[in-house]
């Protein structure tokens, strides 16, 4: 069957799905030094400190990365003993949502978060934080919108599954 004796609707799908798509998340996200085991159990965070941000990010979008941080680390970090939190983001690029709708675009956050003792300042867990989120079409363009507010929460999820919950993954060699 050709493109065109196919019937009507058929063939209009074939212009209208591809311009509702959709978002994809992809993280890559490592530790650099694992916070222990006993530590990620048993600590909370007292402190987050933003150590850098990229020229091109928003006073926004500090704030809302350290309201990301503080929200989900006080969800994830529920002990006892105190943690300082660095974190800095080396590369923030938030959606064009004309490049979504047509070719596709993505938000991606890059940086690192430092975990120290504050009783004696020992670096007790360091991790690159790697989050992107691709789509395209109009869904991929509403998903990938308010791309500040995403990406920091997105950071501050993959801090938590990093460094608190990475007890519970298999270790990878």
């Amino acid at each position: 069957m050709t493109f065109l004796k196919m019937n009507r609707p058929t063939r209009l799908s074939f212009f209208i799905l591809p311009l509702l798509a959709g978002c994809v998340p992809f993280s890559s996200s490592e530790a650099v030094k694992a916070l222990p085991v006993t530590l990620a159990h048993d600590s909370y965070v007292s402190d987050i400190e933003i150590k850098a941000l990229p020229p091109d990010a928003t006073p926004e979008f500090k704030a809302k990365l350290e309201l990301a941080l503080r929200t989900e680390l006080t969800k994830c970090a529920k002990g006892s003993h105190p943690l300082r939190v660095e974190a800095r983001v080396a590369r923030f690029n938030g959606e064009n949502a004309g490049r979504a709708l047509l070719l596709g675009d993505s938000n991606i956050v890059r940086g690192s978060v430092q975990l120290f003792d504050p009783a004696n300042g020992a670096l007790v867990g360091d991790y690159d934080v790697n989050r992107s989120v691709g789509g395209g079409g109009v869904l991929g363009a509403i998903g990938l919108s308010g791309a500040e507010g995403q990406m920091a929460q997105a950071f501050a999820n993959q801090v938590c599954d990093q460094a608190f919950k990475a007890e519970t993954k298999p270790q990878s060699h």
